[in-house]
């Protein structure tokens, strides 16, 4: 995969997009990245979105809610 990042200039992975994407359904801090355009963003833009997004995030699956609870 490293001659692909090469190839993007450091523009974010597509990887990253499609977890962006994911956690935006369930995450609380969606609101505060709705108008980014997130193929413009850079890969360390992009891990800050998805760290605070992931730490902010309320998973739909109540087995994941209970264990996120006793984290």
């Amino acid at each position: 995969m490293d001659w692909i990042d090469e190839f993007l200039n450091d523009e974010c992975s597509l990887y990253q997009l499609a977890k962006i994407e994911s956690l935006m359904q369930t995450s609380s801090v969606a609101y505060k990245y709705e108008n980014v355009d997130f193929h413009k963003l850079t890969e360390k833009e992009a891990e800050e979105i998805i760290q605070d997004l992931y730490e902010n995030d309320n998973p739909k699956d109540p087995r994941e809610q209970f264990k996120r609870i006793f984290k």
